[in-house]
C-alpha cells in the first residue's frame, strides 16, 4: 500500500499534477511526465489525459427560421500539458463539464439561430461548425484566464463538427415530397425532349421512304413489269410442277399461272420456254389446245371458265380432248 503511494507510474499521454499539503497545496513549477515516478508518501498526484480527446453532445437548437431539429455535435480539445498546474488549482478535474460543454452547447445555438434552417445545413454548414469553434475557443481563452493573468491557454477546443442532424417527422415528410415532386417535374422535361426528338426522327426517316419510293416507282414502267413477269413464267416452266398458263389479251397482259388440282388432275402439257418469253400461243400443243387457241383467237377467258373446262375434260363430261370446244376457233384459223 505505501509501495502504491510512493511509486507512481504515469501512463503515455498523461501528465500529473503534485499535490504538497505540507508544502502550500499544489505544486505550480513541477509536473509529473510518463513513465516512473517516485514522490513523497503523503503528496497527492492527480493525472490529466493530455492527448487530443473527443466529445459527443446531443441537444436541440432552434434556427432563424424558427425550425426545431435535434442534432448531434463532435469537437476535439486538448490541455495544455504545461499550464495544468493553474487548471487542476483554478478549474479543476472536472473541467469539461464546468466549462467546455457549457460554452460549447450555448455557443452552437447561437451560431444556429443566426442563420435558416437551408443555410445552416447545407451551405453554410462548414462555416457554422468552424465559428462555433473559433468563439467556444476565445471565450475558454477568456473565462479560464487565472486571476491576474492575461492570454494563458490552459486548453484548446480544435475542431467542431456536426454529425447527424435530424428535423421534426412532419417537416421531413414534407422535404421528401418536395424533392419527390422536383424529380417527377425534371422527368417530365427530360420526356417532352424526348418526345421531340422522336418525332424530329420520324420526319427524317419519312423524308428518305419518301425519296425511295420517288426513286423506284421512276424505273417502275410497264415493259420493265413484263420482262419481270417473263422472267417468273420462265422459272415456273422450268419446274417439274404440273400448272397451267394462261396468257392475256392486252398488249400489256402478263400470264396467269394456275396449279393444277391434285384431285382432278388436267392433261396440260407445260408451256415451253419460247411460247413463256414470246407472250404468243404460237405453236399450243394438243393438250393445251383451249388456252391457246382463246389467246390466238384474242377472247381473254376468265380463269374460273378454264378451270371449269379443264375440270370437265377431265370427268369426261364434255367435247374430247381432240375436238375443239364449242364456239371456239379451230386450231388452224388460229395459225392464219
Amino acid at each position: 500500500m505505501l509501495w502504491n503511494r510512493i511509486v507512481i507510474v504515469i501512463p503515455a499521454g498523461s501528465v500529473g499534477v503534485i499535490y504538497r499539503p505540507m508544502l502550500g497545496g499544489v505544486s505550480m513549477n513541477e509536473i509529473l511526465n510518463e513513465g516512473l515516478n517516485i514522490v513523497f508518501p503523503l503528496n497527492t498526484v492527480t493525472q490529466y489525459d493530455a492527448q487530443v480527446q473527443m466529445k459527443q453532445i446531443h441537444m436541440e437548437v432552434l434556427t432563424k427560421d424558427q425550425l426545431r431539429s435535434d442534432i448531434k455535435v463532435s469537437f476535439q480539445y486538448q490541455v495544455n500539458k504545461f499550464a495544468l498546474p493553474m487548471l487542476h488549482k483554478f478549474v479543476g478535474a472536472d473541467y469539461l463539464t464546468k466549462i467546455v460543454l457549457p460554452e460549447v452547447t450555448g455557443k452552437t445555438r447561437v451560431m444556429f439561430a443566426d442563420v435558416s434552417s437551408q443555410e445552416a445545413f447545407t451551405k453554410q454548414l462548414e462555416k457554422v461548425t468552424g465559428d462555433i469553434a473559433i468563439t467556444a475557443d476565445k471565450v475558454i481563452l477568456e473565462k479560464l484566464g487565472p486571476p491576474g493573468l492575461d492570454n494563458v491557454r490552459l486548453l484548446r477546443i480544435s475542431a467542431v463538427q456536426l454529425e447527424s442532424m435530424e428535423f421534426p417527422a412532419e417537416i421531413q415528410a414534407a422535404i421528401r415530397n418536395k424533392i419527390s415532386e422536383s424529380q417527377i417535374a425534371e422527368a417530365g422535361v427530360f420526356k417532352v425532349q424526348a418526345a421531340v426528338l422522336e418525332a424530329e426522327r420520324k420526319e427524317v426517316e419519312a423524308g428518305g421512304i419518301k425519296k425511295y419510293q420517288d426513286i423506284v416507282n421512276a424505273g417502275l414502267t410497264d415493259a420493265y413489269l413484263k420482262i419481270r413477269g417473263i422472267e417468273a413464267t420462265l422459272k415456273l416452266a422450268e419446274s417439274n410442277n404440273s400448272k397451267v398458263v394462261i396468257f392475256g389479251s392486252s398488249p400489256n397482259g402478263m400470264p396467269l399461272i394456275l396449279n393444277s388440282d391434285s384431285t382432278n388432275p388436267v392433261s396440260v402439257a407445260p408451256a415451253t420456254s419460247g411460247s413463256a418469253a414470246g407472250g404468243k400461243a404460237d405453236a399450243p400443243s394438243a393438250g393445251a389446245g383451249a388456252a391457246a387457241s382463246a389467246a390466238g383467237a384474242g377472247a381473254a377467258p376468265s380463269a374460273g371458265t378454264t378451270a371449269g373446262q379443264n375440270t370437265g375434260a377431265g370427268a369426261g363430261a364434255g367435247p374430247q380432248s381432240g375436238a375443239p370446244p364449242q364456239g371456239a376457233t379451230p386450231p388452224a384459223a388460229a395459225k392464219k
